[in-house]
């Protein structure tokens, strides 16, 4: 039976959705057994939890301009700078605990669905030989600051082809690199007629329909979207999908929300079925990670998208409206101008649609495919060093600030668009 480890992270959704979804395409395709694991949950302390979850979250949606400054700062950064970046103490403080795993779990495969994960195992061969296939994925259309410190992978998943020269420059080998798209949960390349999915929700079958979905994670600032879509649609006839995930407060408000003539909401709480609900809508409204953006692309949706968002979100968003997939609002007015354009142009939405499609890719199913025609691994040799678990942080450290005084004297690298 084959073994596989998939180590995420809980910051937003989208890594451990994209870890539940690998761990279900694998159970149905093979004889496996298959463990996730929240590295920081599980390894590391409640403080370093708090920094990176709650602290992390609290940043995002009160300080933006903090945040994103530092992002911008750190992805600008020579990526030869990758064994001292500030994310290092973070993952050292889960390198005992992976380590422990590893030797009582023995995986045959580990899968990162975020670059702690492929930092962690790095840092680990630097003093360890791991027999594991160590595999992680970009979850984002952009390779966010600390992909350059998770080199040590075997294989290491990306977008499109349009990544293969930043990965390069991050420090990747080529043959390292398989450009399958995002690995997001197969659902939603599932074929659905639009039709019949309005039917089945019980919505009207030939009304424009807008999907909003801002309800996961750390972003709180859907349900005043919502009220200004609902302005923008006054004396028009649509329908509004409004997912609201675990924000119980805006489902309450939208629940409560006056509407105009013509205008008629389904009002969703938290749902496992959010490929059934883009497939009942004509265009759909969001902010913008990784996963949101794979899935709506699968579903061929033409996006509607807010700029108040995060650093990684605001490069998704410049990548796609490239792409011709995308527009943008920045406020009410803006919301208006282009939701009513979207509206009365069903060319224009047509278009959007058409270029979705050189996007998508079956990543999932290309992954799980990968993992499971990996060989077992043996674990003799490792099995044989007497590690002692107290030391393994401090010997990581070490061979870290080692690797780091190497690094730093080769020259920086350029990159070349």
């Amino acid at each position: 039976m084959k073994k596989i480890l998939i180590l995420t992270i809980t910051a937003g959704n989208g890594h451990n959705a994209c870890a539940r979804g690998m761990k279900r395409k694998l159970e149905e395709a093979g004889d496996c057994e298959v463990r996730i694991v929240d590295m920081l949950k599980t390894y590391s302390t409640k403080l370093v939890q708090w920094f990176s979850n709650e602290a992390y979250s609290l940043v995002v949606s009160k300080l933006p301009f903090a945040y994103n400054a530092f992002y911008e700062n750190y992805i600008n950064r020579p990526p030869n700078h990758r064994y001292s970046t500030p994310s290092q103490n973070t993952v050292l403080s889960i390198t005992e605990g992976l380590l422990k795993e590893i030797l009582e779990f023995q995986p045959d495969v580990v899968y990162s669905t975020h670059f702690y994960g492929s930092m962690a195992t790095t840092n680990l061969k630097l003093v360890y030989d791991l027999p594991f296939v160590d595999i992680s994925a970009a979850l984002d259309y952009v390779l966010s600051p600390f992909w350059e410190s998770g080199i040590g992978v075997d294989h290491f998943i990306i977008p499109n082809e349009d990544f293969i020269d930043y990965a390069i420059y991050k420090g990747y080998k080529k043959e390292q690199l398989m450009p399958i798209g995002l690995p997001v949960d197969g659902r939603s390349l599932d074929k659905s007629d639009k039709k019949e999915a309005r039917k089945a929700l019980g919505l009207d079958e030939d009304t424009f329909t807008v999907m909003v979905m801002f309800g996961g994670g750390y972003w709180n600032g859907g349900y005043k979207i919502f009220k200004d879509l609902v302005k923008a649609l006054k004396g028009r006839k649509a329908q509004i999908i409004m997912v609201n995930g675990k924000n119980e407060k805006s489902f309450k408000k939208t629940a409560k929300t006056k509407l105009p003539d013509g205008i008629k909401v389904l009002n969703v709480g938290f749902t496992s079925e959010v490929p059934l609900y883009m497939s009942a809508a004509d265009i759909i409204l969001n902010k913008f990670g990784g996963t949101s953006v794979t899935e709506m692309i699968n579903k061929e949706l033409p996006m509607l998208i807010t700029e108040k968002i995060a650093a990684q979100e605001k490069h998704n968003l410049v990548y796609m409206k490239e792409k011709g997939v995308a527009l943008s609002f920045k406020n009410a007015k803006t919301l208006k101008q282009n939701v009513l354009k979207l509206m009365d142009d069903p060319d224009l939405r047509r278009s959007m649609s058409e270029k979705t499609v050189p996007l998508k890719k079956n990543a999932i199913d290309v992954l799980a495919e990968l993992i499971l025609s990996q060989p077992k691994a043996d674990y003799t040799e490792l099995l044989k060093q007497d590690i002692d678990f107290k030391t393994v942080e401090k010997t990581v450290r070490k061979a870290l600030k080692k690797a780091d005084k190497a690094e730093k004297k080769k020259p920086n690298p350029v990159y070349h668009k």
